[in-house]
């Protein structure tokens, strides 16, 4: 077991929400406490372990509900860094209700934990869930599921499947360590099909949505006036997606966690299955 890590020192940032379109303010504050990542709606107000907030995906965001109703939207890309880059303990602070968007990936978070750098602790380490058997959730009418199979390592695979010629479909895996969520997943990209995004705005998302922060694909290309990270950008995309959401477990998870066709909504069914199997309820 490794020893727990903290942020050497606070960060903070501030930017526009993709949903909302509103500015926010984000404070990620070292934490020397055996607690895990420890959030609130803003300073002053109570912290709660992100285990320990409800979940809840309006389809392409993944949101918390406080244990004192507060809502934070969002917070995957942020969440997926602070795990990726192997940050144990930390108080996350937001003030705004949404996580900023940035370029709509994980680089700008992971960079700037980088700049940070890590302090292990000299009291406590960090004891990973480990399977015994694989877990599987599925959406039958989808035809998509994400699996959890026992491995030494987290691992994550992705595949995904669309009906435009230029996303189509793309393979992504790889182990999760800090040097590869820096170069392999957190420069990719969010990406929706032009023809989702009137849809999407009159359910009151990509609010604050632009050509600036996600990657957006019509029926002869990439919409931008810019270039693909990755061949398979859209793919390493979701599997940061799938990382930050595996984070709300709470605990490190030694796993090959697959995805096939999914998203936030089927990410989060996994992370309850694997919380009650913390809690020892193996139904």
């Amino acid at each position: 077991m490794a020893k727990r890590t903290t942020l050497r020192r606070t960060i903070e940032v501030k930017g526009k929400g993709l949903h909302s379109g509103r500015e926010s303010a984000i404070t990620l504050i070292p934490s020397y406490r055996e607690s895990g990542i420890m959030i609130c709606a803003s300073k002053g107000k109570n912290l709660y372990p992100i285990g320990d907030c409800e979940l809840f995906s309006p389809g392409r965001s993944t949101c918390l509900v406080l244990p004192d109703g507060e809502i934070i939207y969002t917070v995957e890309h942020l969440l997926a860094s602070l795990y990726g880059m192997g940050v144990d303990d930390a108080v996350v602070v937001v003030e705004g209700g949404e996580v900023p968007i940035f370029d709509g990936s994980a680089l700008p978070w992971a960079e700037r934990i980088k700049d940070a750098g890590l302090a292990e602790k000299d009291d406590g380490e960090e004891e990973p869930i480990n399977l015994s058997s694989p877990l599987l959730v599925e959406d039958d009418e989808a035809g998509a599921w994400v699996a959890c199979f026992p491995s030494d390592v987290l691992k994550v695979s992705y595949i995904i499947s669309f009906d435009n010629d230029f996303i189509g479909t793309q393979v992504f895996s790889s182990v999760v360590t800090e040097e590869t969520f820096l170069k392999d997943f957190a420069p990719a990209r969010t990406f929706v099909r032009l023809e989702d995004v009137d849809e999407l705005k009159k359910q009151g998302l990509a609010l604050g949505g632009s050509l600036d922060n996600a990657l957006v694909f019509d029926d002869k290309g990439l919409v931008n006036d810019t270039f693909l990270r990755f061949e398979n950008e859209c793919v390493r995309h979701k599997a940061v997606d799938l990382l930050g959401d595996l984070s709300l477990v709470g605990k490190l998870l030694c796993a090959h966690v697959v995805g096939f066709k999914a998203g936030h909504r089927l990410h989060l069914r996994m992370v309850e299955r694997l919380k009650r199997l913390c809690r020892g309820d193996m139904s």
